[in-house]
């Protein structure tokens, strides 16, 4: 590249190795303004140059004195859908999926392409939130741990930036050391939860309406579903995508929307139409549907007609693919979404169908609302024991 002096190379060969690994740590805008600042660097040419050479020369520095483990390896348990069709990387993007492992050794890096979304990542239970840029670079997670075995737990928080897809290419250990499967069984109980942002936890950890970045206040672990896991020790998955309906998407023009949820129900990776889920990977006992509100969010409305028959596929869907399968249907207080799914349910119970139910959660106060009048914590928490009464019978 004809942009980078000799100048600007001497500039990139001063950095030590540490620099280096530092700087690909941090998030990348922080990146670029230090070294610009420090080296008073200018041109986005140059800048691109710097990334480019920046992670280069980590990934050289880590092959030299670390041990690489690909992300296929049988010691990393991976809860949730992910798309596994390359030999070695592993790639995601459904919020509320968990990576399990446990590595030996003082020292943990991953090489990850992020989504730009939140992650809790735990290392012996001790838990922090992390962002992974869309970059693929290296993220430092331990250094200086005691020489045995620890615990890693990765879990996606949010959504990420929209079109985004998560690649895990594998972990950097300490030289020698390798990872070891986790401790302790996935429960045989299991739950599959699919809606919009509720079940996202869209917001849930914010004490107001109004927030400038609901990303950084959603959790989908807080959600009703994922308490509604815990209460009846169940696994559990989330297929939810914030502002999609079954017929409508949140305030859309049109009746109807050219991109409704159903097709994404079909991929592991919801960004790539060609990552298509294999059901028979794992079934569920319950399927917990929630949907309604995206569809009757702003007018036009949809008509009953549409929204029901939309609904009565998607379950014809789900009965498909799970033969055996307990359905909830789930609705908030509002009408006429309430009213609709319940007349639904009543009608499919009265044909001879016993395996499909309906639970309606009550009001949400003010107070207990976080971003843009979603349900906080708190009321996910009583949400989750609610439905979870109802759940329970049903395995």
């Amino acid at each position: 590249m004809q942009i980078i002096s000799s100048k600007i190379k001497k500039i990139f060969a001063s950095f030590s190795a540490a620099t280096y690994i530092m700087v690909v740590g941090r998030h990348i805008n922080t990146a670029i303004t230090t070294i610009l600042n420090a080296k008073r660097v200018t041109g986005a040419a140059t800048v691109v140059a710097f990334l480019m050479l920046t992670t280069a020369r980590v990934a050289h520095c880590a092959t030299s004195t670390r041990t690489f483990v690909p992300a296929s390896h049988p010691a990393v348990r991976y809860i949730g859908r992910f798309d596994k069709r390359h030999p070695k990387d592993v790639r995601f993007d459904w919020p509320g999926v968990v990576i399990e492992t446990r590595f030996e050794g003082a020292y943990c890096d991953i090489l990850l392409r992020g989504d730009g979304g939140l992650y809790d990542v735990s290392i012996d239970n001790a838990a922090a939130v992390r962002r992974f840029d869309t970059l693929t670079a290296l993220h430092h997670l331990a250094d200086g741990l005691t020489d045995s075995i620890h615990t890693l737990r990765i879990v996606k928080r949010t959504e990420g930036i929209r079109g985004q897809i998560v690649t895990l290419n594998g972990f950097y250990l300490d030289a020698g050391r390798k990872l070891s499967p986790p401790i302790g069984a996935v429960p045989a109980r299991r739950i599959e939860f699919i809606g919009g942002s509720n079940l996202l936890g869209f917001g849930v950890e914010a004490d107001t309406i109004w927030c400038d970045t609901p990303a950084n206040y959603s959790n989908a672990s807080l959600s009703f579903g994922a308490v509604t896991a815990r209460e009846t020790g169940a696994e559990y998955r989330v297929l939810a995508v914030s502002g999609k309906g079954l017929v409508r998407n949140w305030m859309s023009p049109y009746f109807a929307a050219t991109r409704p949820f159903g097709p994404l129900y079909r991929l592991a990776v919801k960004n790539d139409p060609t990552a298509v889920w294999n059901f028979k990977s794992w079934v569920p006992q319950v399927v917990v549907v929630c949907f309604g509100t995206n569809d009757f969010s702003t007018l036009p409305y949809p008509t009953k007609a549409l929204f029901v028959n939309n609904y009565l596929k998607f379950l014809d869907e789900l009965r498909l693919r799970y033969r055996d399968v307990q359905i909830v249907c789930v609705t908030s207080a509002r009408e006429p979404v309430r009213g609709y799914v319940r007349e639904m349910v009543e009608r499919e119970r009265g044909t001879g169908d016993g395996k499909i139910h309906f639970y309606s959660f009550g009001d949400v106060s003010k107070k207990q609302c976080g971003c843009d009048w979603h349900p906080n914590a708190a009321a996910h928490e009583k949400i989750g024991k609610e439905l979870a009464s109802i759940v329970e019978p049903l395995f």
